[in-house]
């Protein structure tokens, strides 16, 4: 029988991927991407909406992230490479946008071996409770970047008075423990 080991994360780790809602915008239906960022030391994910999975999205949702959690986490792990590189055999080559911003906020990364659900499946299982649970009824906003700064606070709320599904801690007393293992964010932001 095949099996795998269940992944330890540490605090200050995060997983990235993206998902897909509708989105009223100024009363026309979108269909947007958000991209997820999600610790699973604690089990909190940030989400922020985009309408596109590019290098430029995926650096301005960490951006997003890493100044609201207040500081830079010490890896960040890719479900695959199409959003910051692309996969060329068993080699991933970053876009040159990617390695300058891990460059500049000092981000370790890496990516998971394709068809490897158990190397991913936190941030997979965040993207679906935000689907479910931050799009449902599809939300209805004329600015995407106010939408965005709500967003966030909505995402950390949804872990307020939760339980983390394996350690039975609070989620919001562990993403203490994972804010506090983030690296400093750099004195001034990427300009994207």
């Amino acid at each position: 029988a095949q099996g795998y080991l269940v992944l330890d994360w540490r605090p200050g780790e995060c997983q990235v991927d993206f998902g897909q809602a509708d989105c009223r915008v100024r009363g026309t239906l979108r269909r947007g991407h958000y991209l997820v960022v999600e610790f699973p030391h604690s089990n909190v994910g940030l989400a922020q909406v985009f309408w596109g999975e590019t290098a430029e999205c995926v650096c301005h949702g960490l951006r997003a992230a890493f100044e609201f959690a207040g500081g830079v986490p010490s890896r960040a792990v890719f479900d695959n490479a199409t959003e910051v590189g692309r996969r060329v055999g068993s080699k991933v080559v970053t876009s040159a946008l990617f390695r300058a911003f891990a460059a500049h906020y000092g981000l370790d990364y890496s990516f998971t071996n394709p068809y490897s659900g158990n190397e991913k499946g936190n941030v997979e299982n965040k993207v679906g409770c935000h689907r479910r649970n931050l799009f449902v009824p599809v939300p209805s906003f004329h600015d995407v970047r106010a939408f965005n700064r709500r967003l966030l606070e909505d995402c950390l709320d949804l872990s307020e008075g939760k339980r983390h599904y394996r350690l039975g801690t609070p989620e919001s007393e562990l993403f203490g423990e994972d804010r506090e293992a983030l690296s400093p964010l750099p004195p001034a932001a990427l300009p994207l």
